[in-house]
C-alpha cells in the first residue's frame, strides 16, 4: 500500500540521499562525540520507511533487494566477529585496535570500532525495516 501523494513522493527523492548522507556521519561521528552505530542505524531506518510509505512495497524491494533479516546477521556476525577478536591476542573483549593507512600524501586513522558501529548499524536498519515491512503487509490483506 503506497501514499499517492505525488509531494511526499517528491520530497523523498531529495531527503533519501541525504538522510543516508546524515546517518554516515553520524556513524563516523560516533567515535568522537555523540553518535555511532545506533543512531546512524535509525536514521537510515528513516529513511528507507519513509521511501517504503511513499512508493509502496515493490519499489521498496527494489531500494532493498535483500530479506532484512539478512542484514540482521551480517550485522550481529560482524559485531561479534570486532568483540571477540581481541580474545584471539590475549586482550580484553570489545578491545579497539587502531591503525594508520599512509594513502599517497594523506594518512587515514582505521579504528576497529568502526567495523563493529558498522554491524551495529546493520542490525537496526535490519530489524526496523523488518518490522516496517511485516506490518506492511499485514495491512495490506
Amino acid at each position: 500500500m503506497s501514499m499517492s501523494s505525488l509531494i511526499l513522493r517528491t520530497a523523498v527523492r531529495f531527503i533519501l540521499p541525504l538522510t543516508f548522507l546524515y546517518a554516515a556521519y553520524a556513524a563516523l561521528k560516533g567515535h568522537n562525540g555523540p553518535g555511532g552505530g545506533f543512531i546512524a542505524g535509525l536514521i537510515a531506518s528513516v529513511g528507507f520507511c519513509t521511501y517504503r510509505m511513499s512508493y509502496g512495497d515493490r519499489a521498496f524491494h527494489r531500494l532493498l533487494p535483500i530479506h532484512p533479516r539478512w542484514l540482521v546477521f551480517v550485522g550481529l556476525g560482524l559485531a561479534g566477529a570486532v568483540a571477540t577478536l581481541p580474545l584471539l591476542f590475549g586482550q580484553p573483549l570489545l578491545r579497539s585496535a587502531s591503525t594508520t593507512l599512509h594513502l599517497g600524501g594523506s594518512e587515514v586513522h582505521l579504528v576497529s570500532a568502526m567495523a563493529f558501529d558498522l554491524g551495529l548499524l546493520l542490525v537496526v536498519v535490519g530489524v526496523a525495516v523488518g518490522m516496517i515491512s511485516r506490518l506492511g503487509e499485514e495491512l495490506d490483506r
